[in-house]
């Protein structure tokens, strides 16, 4: 297992807050939708923070990510989702079968316990867990990190829904939403401590979209929230109202 820790790597923590540009749009009304505009106002706030050229390569990054094709050939509405079984941050087994057994999964893919954005957002999900409930989902949360490393998320966030691990990120590449992390950006990272072929052991440095995505019963996909960037995720409120236009054959 990879030993970096994670105190190693938290003034990475501290440039990926301060990463990229604040995020494109008008301002929201927090009472309407709290979750983007808390990102928002971290985006906002690291970008007055931010280097100039930290600011440039997070920028050029993103561009790339877009260009590259991904957020088109990536799953989306209308695809099935392709069964699963991941580990747990307590080692147990999660079958994606047996969760769809119960009613409609949501599932969150996220950079890493080290991604200061991911962290807001699983937390933010936490209070929705209720709303969830009364549509028989469940919301599960993937990344390509340890159990050890998840089981550090969980602390961090609180979160009490499913965290699961994804070695070598074999369901996010069924899901289409891994891409090879621009070099300017794998570089600046490196630099500060976060080596990503090393610390996911993936041989190349790659990273999962901040994809949401709304699954029914029989696999279909009937919501998907797709952004190249990482500071940009799907408003619980949408996912909220996803599942409340899903067919009921779905649910």
């Amino acid at each position: 297992m990879n030993t970096t820790n994670l105190r190693q790597i938290s003034p990475l923590a501290a440039l990926l807050a301060l990463g990229g540009t604040a995020l494109a749009g008008e301002s929201s009304t927090p009472g309407e939708r709290p979750v983007e505009a808390a990102l928002r106002a971290k985006a906002e706030e690291s970008a007055r923070r931010a280097p100039p050229d930290v600011t440039e390569i997070g920028k050029k990054g993103i561009e790339e990510v877009a260009a590259s094709g991904i957020l088109q050939t990536a799953l989306n509405v209308g695809g099935t989702m392709k069964p699963f079984t991941l580990g747990d941050a307590e080692g147990r087994q999660v079958s994606s079968a047996e969760l769809l057994a119960k009613g409609p999964i949501v599932v969150v893919f996220y950079r890493g316990a080290w991604c200061p954005y991911c962290n807001l957002y699983l937390h933010a999900w936490q209070r929705y867990l209720p709303e969830l409930a009364k549509r028989k989902a469940t919301l599960v949360a993937i990344s390509g990190e340890p159990p050890d490393r998840t089981a550090q998320v969980v602390q961090k966030t609180g979160a009490t829904f499913t965290v699961l691990s994804d070695p070598a990120y074999r369901v996010a590449r069924q899901f289409g939403v891994v891409y090879e992390v621009p070099a300017g950006v794998a570089g600046l990272m490196a630099s500060h401590g976060l080596d990503l072929p090393k610390y996911y052991g993936t041989g190349k440095a790659e990273l999962p979209l901040s994809a949401t995505y709304v699954v029914g019963r029989e696999g279909k996909v009937t919501y998907a929230f797709l952004d190249a960037d990482y500071k940009k995720r799907a408003e619980p409120a949408d996912v909220l109202a996803a599942l409340d236009r899903m067919p009921l054959a779905a649910r």
